[in-house]
């Protein structure tokens, strides 16, 4: 079971998830995810997880998807914690990958 609440701060928009984001559950955090970004503004966007069990692949996939979009996670625990390094860190290798990826596409013109 998934719990998702929303908190609505001056600055911030806080999307809580409470529970395992798992199975069919990924498609429903999903679902409201979409429907937050789709009416948060120009608002900074949290996604905590310290209430957070266990994240199967379709769920680790969606958070990627989540930090790709601007977000960011939040939590701890040793799942948790490894879980937002890898994410965060698979992303920051995509950005350096990038301008790599460009010089030698001029190169090879």
């Amino acid at each position: 079971m998934l719990r998702i609440s929303i908190q609505n701060g001056p600055l911030t928009t806080r999307f809580k998830l409470e529970g395992k984001l798992a199975h069919e559950w990924v498609s429903e955090a999903e679902k409201a995810w979409i429907e937050l970004t789709a009416s948060s503004g120009k608002k900074k966007l949290i996604v905590d997880l310290f209430d957070v069990e266990f994240v199967d692949d379709a769920g680790s996939r969606l958070l990627a998807e989540m930090h790709h979009a601007g977000a960011k996670l939040v939590g701890s625990g040793p799942l948790i914690s490894a879980l937002i390094e890898e994410i965060e860190e698979a992303e920051a290798a995509e950005i350096e990958a990038v301008p790599q990826l460009q010089k030698r596409n001029r190169e090879q013109i």
